[in-house]
């Protein structure tokens, strides 16, 4: 930060400010990064934050959305000029982008996914569950490979497998109040193997083989961090690995009170207070230090 001017460091601490209030699991985890590259990834959250901002602005005004609702920022986020008010963010965004090579394209896709979310969501198919969560999770794990300085090809499966154990994760912490904006994010052809209906889950209470269901979720998840791990030893040693390392964990560990609870979704939201992110923490520390 000390080599950069005045405007662009005032940027990059607009970026931090959005990272540090909406996303406090990956702010947490982050301090482990070097600053340059904590700064570079405040960045690419804010422009990911401010996509999914647009949407719900445009779905709160009663309009349909449409992916493009997100084109005229990414035009102002890979190109130069017409900043507005709101996207302070938005130098030290095109800063990052320049420098780590982030791909337009994955932006794009997760424009679509965000976009998908605006109305009732009612997923079918597993292969639209995974399709979704590449769009909304996948695409910010490719982002963030980039900005922890790798472009292997070969990790890439690992960071989309990382992506998907996370979006799971929320989908089965979020069940109630998802169902309470329409959204279904659970594929209905497995819901249906356990007679788990959908009538139900809208009025916010479990029916059918509940719990065998979840308990097929979660393995599903925790299997999906399991594949992940390779991938975070094809990053730079050191704060990159780390950092991912606390987003597995951090992450993964939510799925822990889920199962505690006996699947009970429906009364409690879910999550690791600090002192158990702290814990978590200390613990993967430990482990991997020298690593």
């Amino acid at each position: 930060m000390a080599t950069l001017s005045p405007d662009l460091a005032q940027s990059y601490r607009a970026a931090q400010a959005i990272t540090r209030e909406h996303a406090r699991t990956f702010y947490f985890a982050s301090h482990v990064l070097t600053q340059s590259v904590r700064f570079d990834a405040y960045a690419v959250y804010a422009c990911c934050r401010s996509i999914d901002d647009a949407v719900d602005q445009v779905a709160a005004r009663g309009e349909s959305v449409r992916p493009e609702v997100a084109g005229e920022m990414l035009i102002r986020a890979f190109e130069d000029g017409g900043d507005r008010p709101g996207e302070e963010w938005m130098p030290a965004f095109r800063d990052c982008a320049r420098r780590t090579k982030i791909l337009r394209r994955w932006f794009e896709d997760l424009a679509i996914g965000v976009a998908g979310d605006a109305g009732p969501v009612n997923l079918q198919t597993w292969e639209e569950l995974d399709l979704y969560c590449y769009r909304v999770a996948g695409t910010v794990g490719l982002m963030m490979m980039r900005v922890f300085g790798s472009d292997d090809p070969q990790a890439e499966p690992r960071a989309l497998d990382l992506g998907r154990g996370m979006q799971l994760t929320n989908i089965l912490r979020d069940v109630a109040e998802d169902a309470r904006a329409r959204r279904i994010y659970l594929p209905a052809r497995e819901r249906e193997q356990y007679g788990v209906r959908a009538e139900d889950l809208l009025m916010g209470r479990p029916s059918g083989h509940w719990s065998e269901f979840m308990q097929f979720q979660v393995s599903r998840a925790r299997e999906q961090y399991r594949l992940a791990e390779p991938g975070i030893a094809m990053l730079p040693r050191g704060g990159a690995q780390m950092s991912v390392w606390f987003m597995r964990e951090l992450y993964a560990g939510i799925l822990d009170p889920i199962e505690a609870s006996g699947y009970d979704v429906f009364r409690t939201r879910h999550s690791l207070s600090m002192g158990q992110k702290l814990v978590r923490g200390i613990g993967i520390w430990w482990r991997r230090r020298n690593n």
